[in-house]
């Protein structure tokens, strides 16, 4: 087995877990076609294994997979968690729900990166408070104690003024300026129905403060996930993860989440908070299972021609058919 992408030359990630390949944390697997790729961590793009014991090994990660859970899919991939690795399983997926434990997984990686500044800037500020409070006899001292409140709206601001990446600003449509969003513009931004898409982001304009742009696609993704983080870290402490979760539940999964607030017509800031991160993670979601389809039929015509040079036996065929009638349990959603 290879132990660096054929495509950039970085070396692969993880041991392969049950796929018994000895490299590779995200595994994308077809049992329907018997293609088993390792993705590289640093290029994205898949690599497909040997065909020589393939079947074997897709057979394994199936296995592993469907004890898994579904993080996000489309009708031709899903992306599922297991215990450390990704499987990405193309062909036929099984519907999505948004899980519990995925919703704790992206808030515990918020709240690392939360610290990373906070914690930092408390100790300086804390320091610093200290000896002015030595030298000022105690005068400082409620300053010191709330130190960390002022750190933590240090971080919100820095998190507030991250520009949001668009191939091209928006031009508002009232005083014709053009629109340098900030994500802490973003949550006074209305989801609502579009004719041609699942919905559309209507943008206010920083400057004159009414709705100048629409945008839909992946700019309106991008916008709302940009955003949605900043909305989401501004209500820390009045939303959970579970409540989140529930709220997707409750919709019948994230789609239609998506879709009962486009038909509302909400502004982002007048979600409650724990609607509001559901969104977040729902539209995040769906960012990262979409680009993973786009991979996913890249590699598939670099399948096509590998596999299509080795010819197909009777031996082949005949494993192909049981993997693909073999039973067993599909991963929860």
């Amino acid at each position: 087995m290879f132990s660096s992408c054929a495509f950039c030359n970085a070396s692969f990630d993880g041991d392969g877990g049950p796929s018994g390949l000895g490299v590779g944390r995200r595994i994308a697997f077809d049992e329907w076609k018997g293609r088993l790729w390792v993705v590289c961590p640093r290029c994205s793009r898949w690599n497909l294994t040997p065909f020589d014991d393939r079947l074997e090994r897709i057979e394994a990660v199936a296995r592993a997979a469907s004890h898994g859970r579904i993080a996000a899919s489309t009708e031709q991939v899903a992306l599922i968690r297991w215990e450390r690795y990704d499987f990405v399983r193309v062909g036929k997926p099984p519907r999505v729900e948004l899980a519990t434990w995925r919703y704790g997984e992206r808030l515990r990686n918020r709240r690392r990166e939360r610290m990373k500044v906070v914690v930092p800037l408390t100790v300086a500020a804390i320091g610093l408070g200290i000896a002015a409070n030595v030298a000022a006899g105690g005068g400082f001292g409620v300053m010191v104690w709330n130190v960390h409140r002022l750190a933590d709206w240090v971080y919100l601001t820095m998190v507030g003024r991250r520009r949001v990446t668009l191939t091209e600003p928006p031009i508002c449509a009232h005083c014709g300026s053009l629109m340098q969003l900030r994500a802490r513009h973003v949550q006074h931004a209305r989801i609502v129905p579009d004719r041609h898409a699942d919905m559309a982001v209507v943008l206010s304009c920083p400057k004159c403060f009414q709705e100048g742009a629409q945008l839909t696609g992946s700019e309106a993704i991008q916008v709302l996930r940009q955003g949605l983080t900043y909305l989401n870290l501004a209500r820390a402490g009045r939303r959970r993860a579970e409540d989140a979760a529930r709220e997707v539940d409750a919709m019948g999964g994230a789609d239609r989440l998506v879709h009962d607030i486009a038909r509302r017509e909400l502004t982002l800031r007048s979600l409650r908070p724990e609607r509001g991160l559901a969104l977040e993670m729902a539209v995040d979601e769906r960012a990262e299972v979409e680009e993973l389809e786009r991979q996913w039929k890249e590699a598939e015509e670099i399948a096509d021609i590998a596999d299509g040079t080795l010819g197909t036996s009777t031996e082949v065929e005949e494993e192909l058919r049981r993997l693909k009638n073999r039973g067993g349990d599909q991963p929860s959603g």
